[in-house]
């Protein structure tokens, strides 16, 4: 009846463990349970379940090459391996269990409190998700309960930050690792072009300015380039073998200036050029789209050692908990329902056998079931929370520690503890109550600087005044330095530089926010119409190069964005303070901004060149659809036609209306008119 049962359940079954990663978390646990003694190569193909499995027919060198992958996945990890000087069949691998997982980080009330704050300067909730993970692993999960995390308050100067893409974050972070003057790999569509082109190139730096750009020395063209990271289609990966370097390449990479790579960077302004590309791109029928898919798709897949380090640092928040609910799992990680499932299951596979070849395997309860649709119907809906039970408690106990900090998590509470420590430095500080007429200060005009400008609130929400959270975040940052993967510190760095928060008239709007009183503005929106309005401030919102004050506005009686670079006017009102639902709308993280959707709106369907496909994001699409060469169709609606005829205006080609038809005519006439009355 057992054998029968169990049949069924297997030919019902349509997702399966990662048996890489099972096998990989099988290697340290397995090597942590010997204890000081050790395992030889031996004893761990004979005992690591993975390698049992696979043992047969296999080579000597192929098991090598498994086990040399899974040992480099691991150390990637923060695990480290001890290893032989020479390679010895009698060598003894260990884990010390004293070394394993990331040393004892103690944090004060006012370091813990900061540690909140940190997290709500961000506003992409997968980013939130990676601070999540961080503060667990610095302050554990006691310290980091949302109980605690609440009394902080908002966010200094309540910024909020969108500074690229979960692939250009997560771009940033590998380049982050790399040595200097790696030789890197990568396809890339520069603007105007067709498809991506292989590039190659020697890693100088990586900045920020509005948005992120890898600044490297191009072999194939012999000079110094950009390459903003939006446009990097694939992977970058160092080159292997790395090419031989000419002399004069040489003497290339020796001469150039990465510090100056950025200035005067600018897009292409030429009038008549974009206003050709339009043409070209409107004339004539539109052709017809691909088969659109509805958005959320998975994001690309992580790559080896980051499915390790996820299932390693979830089991290890499984074990230090009583209990944990699929649907913070779902939301800690970012992750899609059969992503879990998988994990889980990986985990559940996780296993070793003893001496006497009796297996031992990691029990979760309760256990997930083998089939997708079981998962997403009984279990996530019960949302019953998961324990893990490991064979050995010493082992436990061990694995149940914080990993490490997640490159990611890493770099962005970095990111937010040099943007709150450079906003409260005495030099940002001036009179911010002051009004300023018809300037754009978008960020992307802007070259940044190490910190921010006035407008902080001085109040102290954490523990008092302002200098008191400031040395408690400068005490945080020290220690956090102490644990961090090589070169993120540098590139936390260079991201608060760079964010283009240092104009004037960001901080007048950010001491709005911070002081609770409202603005009269005098704006221009998308389509051209100029209004006059009062608002009650509620963030500040740097979406890559833009700049948004987000708040309650008094006129249309709801929540809006204001682009920074529309504000025609604005006068702060100091004697004015914000209403209750503007401070209950502060009081929650930031969200991108888009405008709601009234009876006025209408369906478009969207073509995004390669070179500008990652603004689609911008444009919530609905339905989408990515080609091989980069080239993005997206359905979504837009409030205004004059808002969507002027963006194709300025985008060149770039952006393609494929439908409705009649907009198509309409962004055609108006380029053709503009095109006339600049040839006149």
């Amino acid at each position: 009846m057992t054998e029968q049962i169990d049949e069924e359940q297997e030919a019902e079954q349509d997702v399966y463990a990662d048996y890489g990663v099972a096998r990989a978390f099988s290697l340290a646990a397995s090597i942590l349970d010997a204890g000081a003694g050790g395992l030889t190569k031996a004893e761990i193909r004979d005992r690591v379940e993975h390698y049992r499995t696979q043992a047969e027919g296999q080579s000597a060198d192929a098991w090598e090459r498994l086990f040399s992958r899974d040992k480099d996945h691991l150390r990637s990890c923060g695990i480290a391996i001890e290893e032989p000087p020479t390679d010895r069949e009698d060598y003894r691998y260990r884990i010390d269990p004293a070394d394993y997982g990331l040393p004892p980080v103690p944090l004060s009330q006012a370091e813990t409190l900061v540690l909140s704050r940190a997290g709500q300067l961000w506003a992409g909730s997968r980013t939130r998700s990676w601070l999540d993970q961080a503060s667990w692993a610095l302050a554990g999960p006691a310290e980091a309960s949302s109980s605690v995390f609440a009394a902080a308050g908002p966010a200094g100067g309540a910024l909020s930050f969108n500074l690229g893409s979960d692939d250009e974050f997560d771009r940033l972070t590998e380049l982050a690792a790399l040595p200097p003057r790696a030789v890197l790999g990568f396809d890339y569509t520069g603007r105007g072009a067709a498809q991506p082109a292989p590039r190659r190139v020697v890693l100088l730096d990586f900045a920020a300015r509005g948005h992120w750009y890898l600044i490297g020395y191009d072999l194939d063209r012999g000079a110094r380039r950009t390459f903003r990271l939006d446009r990097v289609h694939g992977v970058i990966s160092p080159l292997r073998p790395a090419p031989a370097l000419s002399e004069a390449d040489r003497a290339g990479i020796q001469s150039a200036d990465a510090s100056s790579a950025l200035q005067g960077l600018t897009g292409d302004q030429d009038p008549a050029r974009l206003l050709r590309g339009v043409l070209a791109a409107h004339q004539g029928p539109a052709p017809k789209p691909p088969r659109l898919a509805p958005t959320g798709a998975p994001r690309r897949a992580d790559p080896a050692h980051r499915k390790v380090e996820r299932v390693l640092s979830m089991a290890a928040y499984l074990l230090s908990a009583d209990g944990v609910r699929p649907s913070e799992l779902l939301a800690r990680h970012q992750i899609t329902p059969k992503q879990l499932l998988k994990d889980l299951l990986s985990i559940q596979q996780s296993g070793s056998f003893g001496p006497g070849q009796f297996g031992e395997f990691i029990d979760i309860h309760p256990s997930p079931p083998l089939n997708l649709d079981a998962f997403t119907q009984e279990y996530l809906s019960r949302d019953a929370p998961i324990t893990l039970a490991m064979p050995s408690a010493r082992t436990g106990e061990v694995l149940a520690r914080p990993l490490t900090l997640t490159k990611p998590g890493a770099l962005s509470l970095l990111i937010a503890l040099n943007t709150m420590i450079g906003a409260a430095s005495p030099s940002t500080y001036g009179d911010a109550a002051t009004s300023r007429t018809g300037a754009d200060t978008t960020g992307a005009d802007t070259s940044g600087t190490a910190g921010e400008p006035a407008g902080t609130d001085t109040s102290g929400t954490v523990g008092g005044p302002v200098e008191d959270w400031v040395s408690a975040a400068e005490s945080l940052r020290r220690k956090i330095t102490t644990v961090l993967p090589e070169g993120l510190q540098e590139a936390a760095t260079k991201v608060a530089a760079g964010a283009g928060v240092g104009s004037e008239a960001t901080a007048e709007l950010r001491a709005a926010v911070s002081g609770g009183y409202c603005l009269a503005l005098r704006y221009e929106d998308a389509s051209g119409t100029i209004t006059e309005r009062v608002v009650e401030p509620t963030h500040v919102y740097l979406d890559g190069p833009r700049t948004y004050l987000q708040a309650w506005c008094r006129v249309a009686q709801g929540p809006r964005n204001f682009l920074s670079s529309r504000i025609r006017e604005q006068r702060p009102l100091p004697q004015e303070p914000i209403g209750e639902t503007a401070r209950q709308l502060a009081q929650a993280p930031a969200e991108p901004p888009r405008p709601p959707r009234d009876s006025g709106a209408f369906d478009v369907v969207l073509r995004f060149s390669p070179a500008a496909a990652a603004l689609a994001d911008r444009y919530s699409p609905q339905k989408q659809r990515t080609q091989p060469d980069g080239t993005r169709f997206i359905s979504t609606w837009f409030q205004s036609r004059e808002a969507l005829i002027r963006l194709c205006l300025q985008l060149g080609g770039d952006l393609t209306v494929l439908a409705p038809a009649q907009i198509r005519e309409q962004i055609t006439a108006r380029a053709r008119e503009e095109l006339s009355a600049l040839t006149q």
